[in-house]
């Protein structure tokens, strides 16, 4: 794909890498279903081959996963990848004061981000060329490509919306089954949208707080005092954590953790269902309170971010010393940055009075959250660059186009209706967004009445499941607007879920591609291979054993979590071995 089209750029061009699962029925295909996941970074070709389509899909259409311009396997042709320094990334977590309490920290702040952002630019010269309109029209090429005349069939989750939105605007005559999953704002970056987001985010917390405090005998109120402890501690340096730069100073091997990071793993558990990670958030608070430990939650800020945390656990466990070559991580946070970057304005020029208001706006709409993310001091400052680094690089080099300061209303042109998925309770993309997008799209919106973010792309939600599966196979929508409010997925539908995975796995059907590698180790194929793999000779571990073992560690929240603190690995398993047990006294 050209790196800018209808000019000359002088810019490697890109290769854009895709994943084709071949639909599975006897029955005649219907179609192709391009998948995006979100991000911007995320990764298409990863998601599908986790993702458990409802076999009517999977029957029907072949599916397509396929990674944006500049995202893992989608690179410049040059052979150059789009990314910024592993060890300046990795730095920045731990260096900087991310909420100064004082000049001489603001001053640092800004060297250290000056100097990053200036190395980043310079090893990619290509940044400015991933916005989502070059990606649509990538897309548009994909298409062709891969299905001549045919429309476009779309899944999009969170960014991916972004995707199918600016598609639809821009070739009305190619929409075919478009699908919306949580969508994303059009007004990025203003204050409004600003201000719901903090405000749903808020309330999903708390959330949180409350089933905390109801399962400790609690009031929200002390919860929330104890929240606002364990950052000063943080602030402090009294955290605990594995993956930081510094030794803790106990002469222990735990390293030094940060108020920063506590923060950012709370705001990582707001993606996810309340009820699906209240065991995380449980037991990642009573661990800060007994331990001052928060590598629970430094796991799910670094995991968010595109760091293979699990890597960094064991070389923690196997008490490897720091090697900031030795982490592996993917380039979806600077992805995530330069896209949202070029694709619209999103320098701070606020004043330090319109700062000031939109701070004590921000403080009566998300108390919470204000609390969590502000220093203690009550000190306030001004950057000289506030905001998105990359919109101020845009604006800084006359050969790259400005960002626009707002986007246009997204439309539909196609006489086509798309399915609009949104949470009534979510936070990542409020609730707002997916009712502003049903109307400007003349689509219908289906509510899912729960917080999960993207809460089709699991396919976990039996009504969801049936909406879509009647949008793709029949071509038929529902007549009104519909809320689904069914449970996710019991321990045994997940246990059938990977019991059918097991069963590819020994016939090399799951593990044959180039991708394996690549797999996060969360994805449910790859635990199972790497379980398998780990117990080759064990007469004891029958395939049932490896089933009802997984899925019970994947309904609680538990899929991955490792510390060296008691209770927790060896906790997990002794209740996974129960739970088995006495799964099969009732089977």
């Amino acid at each position: 794909m050209p790196a800018v089209y209808d000019q000359e750029s002088g810019l490697p061009d890109f290769r854009i890498a895709m994943m084709r699962v071949r639909s599975t029925g006897d029955a005649e295909k219907l179609g192709t279903l391009f998948v995006n996941p979100g991000g911007p970074g995320g990764s298409g070709i990863e998601a599908i081959q986790y993702q458990p389509f409802p076999q009517p899909v999977s029957d029907s259409y072949d599916i397509i996963g396929f990674d944006p311009r500049g995202v893992l396997h989608s690179q410049p042709v040059s052979g150059e990848p789009i990314r910024c320094s592993d060890e300046m990334d990795f730095a920045s977590y731990w260096t900087i004061e991310t909420t100064p309490e004082n000049q001489g920290q603001v001053e640092e702040y800004e060297t250290f981000v000056r100097e990053f952002q200036s190395d980043c630019e310079r090893r990619n010269p290509s940044w400015w060329t991933l916005g989502t309109r070059n990606v649509v029209r990538d897309l548009e090429l994909m298409r062709e490509q891969v299905t001549g005349e045919a429309d476009l069939n779309f899944l999009g989750s969170s960014y991916g919306t972004t995707i199918a939105a600016e598609y639809i605007k821009a070739f009305p005559d190619h929409v075919g089954h478009i699908v919306l999953d949580s969508p994303t704002s059009d007004s990025l970056g203003s204050d409004a949208s600003f201000l719901t987001q903090a405000r749903s985010t808020n309330e999903h917390l708390l959330r949180l707080v409350d089933g905390y405090a109801k399962a400790r005998g609690l009031t929200r109120a002390a919860v929330v005092r104890q929240l606002i402890r364990i950052r000063e501690w943080g602030d402090d340096d009294q955290l605990r954590g594995f993956a930081g730069l510094e030794p803790f100073p106990d002469g222990s091997y735990a390293r030094l953790s940060s108020e920063h990071m506590f923060y950012q793993g709370l705001f990582a558990l707001t993606y996810y269902d309340t009820a699906q990670v209240q065991p995380w958030f449980d037991q990642a608070i009573d661990e800060l309170l007994e331990y001052r430990w928060n590598g629970s939650l430094e796991y799910l800020a670094l995991g968010m971010d595109g760091y293979d945390t699990d890597q960094m656990m064991q070389n923690y466990q196997d008490q490897e010393p720091y090697d900031p070559q030795g982490y592996t991580r993917d380039n979806s946070f600077e992805i995530r940055q330069m896209v949202n970057g070029i694709d619209r304005d999103l320098r701070d020029t606020r004043t330090q009075a319109q700062q000031a208001a939109l701070d004590r706006k921000l403080k009566a709409a998300a108390p919470l959250l204000w609390s969590l993310s502000h220093d203690g001091s009550s000190f306030t400052f001004d950057l000289d660059q506030g905001g998105n680094p990359w919109s101020w690089a845009a604006f800084g080099d006359p050969d790259i186009p400005d960002p626009p300061n707002r986007t246009p209303p997204r439309t539909n042109l196609s006489g086509e209706p798309v399915l609009v998925i949104g949470s009534r309770d979510e936070s990542a993309t409020p609730y707002r967004f997916a009712v502003r997008t049903a109307e400007d799209l003349k689509s219908m919106l289906v509510t899912w009445n729960g917080d999960e973010h993207a809460p089709l792309a699991g396919f976990q939600h039996a009504c969801l499941n049936q909406i879509f599966v009647d949008y793709l196979v029949d071509d038929r929508l529902p007549d009104a607007p519909v809320t689904c409010a069914d449970t996710p997925a019991s321990r045994v539908t997940i246990h059938d879920r990977i019991s059918a995975i097991i069963d590819d796995a020994h016939s090399s059907k799951y593990f044959d591609n180039d991708y394996q590698d690549r797999y996060s180790r969360r994805a449910e194929a790859a635990i199972v291979k790497g379980l398998i793999d780990a117990t080759r000779g064990d007469p004891t571990m029958t395939d049932e054993l490896y089933a009802c073992v997984l899925s019970y560690m994947e309904t609680h929240s538990a899929f991955t979590y490792v510390t060296d603190l008691p209770g927790s690995e060896p906790e997990i398993g002794r209740r996974a071995g129960v739970a088995c047990d006495d799964y099969y006294r009732r089977a």
